[in-house]
């Protein structure tokens, strides 16, 4: 597969979605593109957002002005993406922006997979987590959320929000990218689906803080009252 001839690149120059949306985006919309086989009005809706009006303008463009017209559509399907960063590395400067953002969506899906394992082992613990109310549904349902708890962590960082511990640096590989998630918003509020953001709905906590928060569900402290208690 090294030796498989790719198609030209043609980049049109044209900056403006390249520029405006963020690497992450750019990213997926590169990694649908060549992996996935996607068209471009499915990456407008289901990666960059926008409405069912879309012509898919915008994740072309984006495509476009790094050169990967049509003929790159699904052409590494089926590969691994070190293994396809790999092999665009060896093209040379053309493909740095490429490579550039395939490494960043790597990093974002193998975070992603952590994410994943982290919560299913959670639930293994804990029996599957049957909850027996609404509230605790709700809450559970959207600290466990994969999505809302990838964007926590890359918004928040991996330290404890209340004692900063790490647990990459007490525990090594065994703890990298991993920490809790705590929804900071009171119960009483969550008594039917809402929107999470969570740049402000959602903390990063370790297991010992994120328990003595939640220790007593008659009196569930803020973030500033568990640093009080340990100050």
């Amino acid at each position: 597969m090294k030796n498989r001839i790719l198609p030209p690149l043609k980049p049109n120059n044209r900056d403006r979605e390249y520029n405006f949306y963020s690497d992450e985006l750019k990213a997926q919309v590169i990694y649908e593109h060549l992996f996935n086989n996607k068209m471009h009005r499915w990456m407008d809706i289901n990666v960059l957002g926008a409405n069912g009006n879309t012509n898919g303008r915008n994740s072309a463009n984006i495509l476009y002005y790094l050169g990967l017209k049509a003929d790159y559509r699904g052409f590494f399907e089926g590969q691994s993406i070190d293994e396809v960063i790999e092999i665009l590395n060896s093209k040379g400067e053309r493909y740095a922006d490429v490579v550039r953002l395939l490494k960043v969506q790597a990093k974002t899906s193998r975070l992603y997979e952590t994410v994943i394992s982290d919560i299913e082992a959670q639930e293994i613990e804990e029996g599957n987590y049957v909850e027996g109310t609404k509230k605790s549904y709700f809450v559970n349902k959207y600290e466990r959320d994969p999505k809302n708890r990838k964007k926590a962590i890359e918004i928040h960082g991996l330290n404890c929000w209340v004692c900063s511990f790490n647990f990459e640096e007490v525990y090594g590989e065994r703890g990298r990218d991993f920490i809790e998630i705590h929804h900071i918003k009171p119960l009483s509020t969550l008594q039917e689906a809402v929107v999470i953001n969570p740049a402000t709905d959602l903390v990063p906590l370790c297991a010992n803080c994120h328990r003595m928060i939640h220790r007593r569900k008659a009196e569930i402290l803020t973030i500033d009252q568990l640093k009080d208690l340990i100050k």
